[in-house]
């Protein structure tokens, strides 16, 4: 069975721009580790631009479908996204406490459902005691975001995206160099059998 693997020099400029990226993706990370206010600042304030162009799309969608059915619900909803995103671009403090406060509920309710789902189906069966970590590690941080809740919001979200940010150039980075050694093992493999 022969397989069409691209060529050295392709997957070389390919991976190339991947490295680049997650070296971009690891300095931003890191950034907002140590900056995590300003990283939770930006963070809501793109929420809300993309929120207020969501809307603003939904509104001038609903005009140009106007004969369509569902006119009203696509102009309110828009109109709903536009003043959200308003909100949310010009109380960027109080957006950034209501985000973290919700993203404290919602680590407790996955926390408590994921530890009901570890010992109630046994997933993954004798591993089943890493999911029913999970969702202690989780319940624990919901529970800490919340009672520490309003300061926490000062770090909470830009820490978090930092790591996800942090986590994501990582494994871009090994991902690329990972293909990189395959393909110099192909290389090397080819170059040995003639």
């Amino acid at each position: 069975m022969t397989t069409n693997l691209l060529p050295p020099m392709e997957v070389k400029k390919a991976t190339n721009w991947v490295i680049a990226l997650s070296i971009l993706l690891i300095l931003l990370g890191a950034l907002a580790i140590f900056s995590p206010l300003f990283a939770s600042a930006f963070f809501v304030v793109m929420l809300g631009w993309i929120a207020l162009f969501t809307g603003i799309a939904m509104i001038v969608q609903s005009f140009r479908a106007q004969p369509v059915r569902g006119f009203w619900m696509t102009l309110i909803v828009g109109i709903f996204y536009s003043i959200a995103g308003l909100f949310i671009i010009f109380n960027t403090l109080k957006s950034v406490a209501l985000l973290t406060l919700s993203f404290g509920i919602l680590f407790i309710a996955e926390g408590i459902t994921t530890i009901v789902m570890g010992f109630t189906n046994r997933v993954g069966k004798s591993m089943s005691w890493l999911v029913v970590l999970n969702g202690i590690i989780t319940l624990i941080l919901g529970i800490l975001v919340i009672n520490g809740w309003p300061s926490t919001a000062l770090w909470f979200i830009g820490l978090y995206v930092g790591i996800s940010i942090l986590f994501s150039g990582i494994s871009l980075l090994a991902a690329a160099l990972a293909a990189r050694k395959v393909m110099g093992d192909v290389v090397d493999g080819d170059s040995s059998t003639t």
